[in-house]
C-alpha cells in the first residue's frame, strides 16, 4: 500500500490546498490564456503559488493539471504538448512539496466527445501521459465531476490504474447545484443519493465534493452528511470561498478564511479525510485551516 493511502485511512485529517485559477489570474493570466501552459511559460509563478500554499501549511498539492487533456489542449493548438506540460505541472508541484508532502495530478471532465469510446480513449491517454511523469506522483484527483454521464471517464481512469504496477489510487470528487427546496442535484438534474451511489460503485480511493453551483460551507457540511448514507470511502471536501459576484474586472469571493475556518470543525466533525479549498480560497485560507486540522488530529491520537 502506498504511503499517501496509509495516511489517508489512518484516521488522520490530511489538509489539501487551495485554488489554482483564481490564484493564477491573481498573478496575471489573461482571459483565453490556457491555464496549464503557464507550466511551461511561467513556471516560477506556478511553483511560487504551490510554494505558497506549502508554506501555509498543505499536506496535498494539486498539480496545474485540470484541463491539460488533448482536446481541451487543441482548441490553443498545443494538443502536442500534454506530456509536457503534465511533466513540468508534477515537477512544479514536486519541487514545492520537496518530499514532505503529497502530490495530486487534477484531471477534470474531458467531455463533451463525439462518442462515449473517444471519451474513454482521451482519458486513457491523459492517465498514461501521467504516470510517464518523473515527478513524485502519488494520485490522480478526478475533479468537478458535474453529472453522471462523466462517470464513463472515471471507469477509463480507474481501469487504467488497476491494471498497472505502480499503485497510483484514483480520487473522484464530484459537484452539485441546491435546488431552491433545498436538495441537491447533479447539473443535469438527478438526485445527489443516485450520483453519491453510482460514484461509489467504482470503488475510487476516496469520494469528494468540490466546487458546484450556489454551494456554500453549510452546504458543503450537508452535502458529507448525505454521503455517509451512501458509502464507507474516504470523504474528502474542497468549498468554493461561496459564490462570486462581479467587481469590475473581477470576481470577488464573500468568504474570508477566517469565516471559512470557524465553520470547519462541522467538517471535521461530519467525517472527511481531507480538506482544503476550490475557487476563490487562497493561502491564507489554508493557513487558516492548518490550526484546526492540527488541533483536530492531536485529539485523534491515542495518548
Amino acid at each position: 500500500m502506498s504511503r499517501f493511502l496509509e495516511v489517508l485511512r489512518s484516521g488522520r485529517v490530511l489538509l489539501m490546498d487551495g485554488a489554482m485559477g483564481t490564484e493564477l489570474q491573481r498573478a496575471g493570466i489573461q482571459p483565453g490564456e490556457c491555464y496549464e501552459q503557464w507550466n511551461l511559460t511561467h513556471p516560477e509563478q506556478v511553483r511560487g503559488i504551490h510554494q505558497a500554499y506549502a508554506d501555509a501549511g498543505a499536506d496535498v498539492l494539486l498539480a496545474n493539471t485540470f484541463q491539460a487533456n488533448p482536446l481541451a489542449l487543441r482548441r490553443f493548438r498545443l494538443g502536442n504538448q500534454i506530456e509536457a506540460i503534465h511533466e513540468a505541472g508534477i515537477r512544479l508541484a514536486s519541487e514545492a512539496a520537496k518530499r514532505k508532502r503529497f502530490v495530486v495530478a487534477s484531471i477534470g471532465p474531458i467531455g463533451p466527445p463525439e462518442t462515449a469510446w473517444q471519451e474513454r480513449e482521451t482519458m486513457q491517454e491523459v492517465v498514461q501521459s501521467l504516470r510517464r511523469t518523473e515527478g513524485d506522483l502519488s494520485a490522480i484527483l478526478l475533479e468537478t465531476w458535474s453529472h453522471q454521464d462523466f462517470l464513463a471517464e472515471a471507469d477509463a481512469a480507474l481501469y487504467q490504474l488497476a491494471h498497472t504496477k505502480d499503485e497510483i489510487p484514483v480520487l473522484l470528487s464530484l459537484s452539485f447545484m441546491r435546488m431552491p427546496d433545498g436538495s441537491y442535484n447533479d447539473f443535469r438534474g438527478r438526485a445527489l443519493h443516485d450520483f453519491v451511489r453510482r460514484s461509489a460503485q467504482r470503488r475510487p480511493a476516496a469520494l469528494g465534493v468540490n466546487c458546484g453551483r450556489d454551494i456554500g460551507m453549510d452546504d458543503a457540511i450537508e452535502i458529507v452528511r448525505r454521503y455517509r448514507q451512501f458509502t464507507d470511502l474516504p470523504i474528502f471536501v474542497r468549498p468554493n470561498a461561496g459564490t462570486p459576484r462581479r467587481e469590475g474586472d473581477a470576481w470577488v469571493y464573500p468568504q474570508t478564511p477566517a469565516m471559512m475556518a470557524e465553520r470547519l470543525p462541522e467538517l471535521l466533525e461530519a467525517g472527511v479525510s481531507m480538506v482544503g479549498g476550490c475557487c476563490g480560497t487562497t493561502p491564507a485560507h489554508i493557513a487558516a485551516f492548518r490550526p484546526i486540522v492540527g488541533a483536530w488530529n492531536a485529539r485523534q491520537t491515542p495518548a
